[in-house]
């Protein structure tokens, strides 16, 4: 199981070269790999995430049985929870995925924050934020979110990157808290 992959653009690709992952070519590499499932949610540009969320879903409902969907959601959109419940509610997807960084918002400066994590407690999905990159998804917000949502399960991208020294300390604080190593 990998459970940290995109299609579209991955966040670093999208600035420098205009190559989007299929959903092809990512059965591909997992077949590659010997990686059976995968969670899956789009990548790209702010203004490219709708456009993303329905391209993740067509990928699900063309591999079933090989993806997991996320919706990937911005908390800046005004219509961001009519989104979160379209894609968890009406598509069955299976987790949210966030990405302060690219987004432009704090872990602990966005007030739609707890709207969503409200909504990840309801539906029983865990939320995967990227993290790593100052000011905006450090390792000790992601803890203190945690403690203050103990009903939801966060999952820390690629574990603060190589920029983060708190990243075990934080872990091991809250029980709900995960490190992605992507």
């Amino acid at each position: 199981m990998d459970a940290h992959t995109h299609i579209g653009a991955s966040y670093l690709t999208c600035y420098f070269t205009d190559k989007r992952w299929t959903a092809e070519e990512l059965i591909r590499e997992m077949d590659r790999c010997g990686v059976d499932m995968a969670c899956v949610s789009g990548g790209g540009l702010p203004h490219e995430i709708k456009e993303m969320n329905k391209r993740t879903l067509e990928a699900v409902r063309r591999y079933p049985d090989r993806l997991i969907g996320f919706v990937r959601l911005s908390p800046k959109f005004d219509d961001v929870l009519e989104e979160l419940d379209y894609y968890i509610r009406k598509e069955g997807f299976k987790g949210i995925k966030l990405h302060p960084n690219q987004d432009g918002y704090c872990l602990l400066r966005e007030p739609m924050l707890e709207l969503i994590y409200e909504r990840a407690a309801k539906y029983k999905v865990p939320v995967m934020i990227h993290s790593g990159t100052e000011p905006w998804s450090v390792a000790g917000q992601f803890a203190d979110q945690a403690e203050m949502f103990p009903d939801v399960t966060f999952i820390m991208a690629h574990s603060g990157l190589r920029n983060d020294k708190h990243v075990l300390e934080s872990a091991r604080r809250v029980s709900n808290l995960i490190l992605e190593t992507s």
